[in-house]
């Protein structure tokens, strides 16, 4: 009984919102359903065609991309700038560098040093180069001083250089007497070029007078001084009275034996027959042919 009435209420309740139409079946049998939202796929009802959408920007994006535009149109400015900036910067610098070397008084000659002699030669050197103070360093002639210091013949060779921050630098080379030409009355002074370079009363301590027969050429002189370079220094010690006879032949008085020992060539060898010979004291030693040496 109580399921028969139920049954009938739940036939008779009504649709909420009205009473419901039955939907009628389509072509093909099914019912039609109704899509609120439209076609799923947007070329169904665009006809095949896809559709855009455009959105206008708003006050806010205008505003950002005005603002973009005029970063970049400033950061364009900053680069095409920088270059010529950098050019400005590099020639100040050069132009402040060259005015510090070339024209500024704080990279001037406050001295000048020479290295190679001392005392009054030294003096007589610096006075000879007449380097001037207070000129800058880079502007000093270097080739100047060094041709007036060679005008003495005292020196072989000089050398001007530049010491920064403020010092000129003149290194000479003096000649060193080997040997003693005599004059007859005073001698002159032979350096191992074989350069005559001094005129002297009496020649210095340790170095041998160097006679000649007739005058005493160039090639004699270097001969003699060959000999004179081939002797150890004991035995050098020794040598007194050096004789040319000739170009080809010097003699020398080594203690009490004389020597005759020729020309330049086969030095060693003479050297090592000499000094074996020395030792029995003869009066004479002649090594001018060392393959064939005689003593008297």
């Amino acid at each position: 009984m109580r399921g028969a009435l139920r049954a009938g209420l739940v036939r008779r309740r009504p649709a909420r919102g009205g009473t419901r139409t039955a939907r009628r079946p389509g072509p093909d049998g099914r019912r039609r359903r109704r899509d609120p939202a439209g076609p799923a796929d947007p070329r169904g009802a665009g006809g095949g065609r896809p559709v855009v959408r455009s959105r206008r920007p708003g006050r806010g994006e205008g505003g950002s991309t005005r603002a973009r535009f005029e970063d970049r149109a400033r950061t364009a400015r900053r680069l095409r700038w920088r270059p010529i900036l950098l050019a400005v910067l590099a020639a100040a610098l050069v132009g402040g560098l060259v005015y510090l070397v070339w024209f500024s008084p704080v990279l001037a000659v406050r001295s000048v040093v020479v290295e190679g002699v001392q005392g009054s030669q030294a003096e007589a050197v610096r006075r000879a180069a007449d380097i001037p103070l207070g000129v800058p360093l880079a502007r000093v002639d270097l080739a100047g001083p060094g041709q007036r210091v060679t005008r003495s013949p005292l020196y072989a060779s000089v050398d001007v250089a530049r010491k920064w921050p403020s010092t000129v630098l003149v290194r000479v080379e003096p000649r060193r007497p080997v040997l003693a030409l005599d004059r007859g009355g005073d001698v002159q002074l032979v350096d191992a070029s074989g350069v005559a370079y001094l005129t002297a009363p009496e020649a210095p301590k340790g170095v041998p007078v160097v006679t000649s027969q007739g005058a005493a050429t160039p090639d004699g002189l270097t001969t003699a001084i060959s000999v004179l370079s081939a002797l150890p220094p004991e035995l050098r010690s020794t040598v007194s009275a050096v004789r040319l006879e000739g170009p080809s032949m010097v003699t020398f008085q080594a203690g009490r034996t004389k020597v005759l020992w020729g020309d330049s060539t086969e030095p060693q060898l003479k050297v090592k027959v000499l000094t074996a010979l020395l030792k029995s004291g003869p009066a004479t030693v002649n090594v001018s042919a060392p393959h064939a040496p005689a003593t008297t």
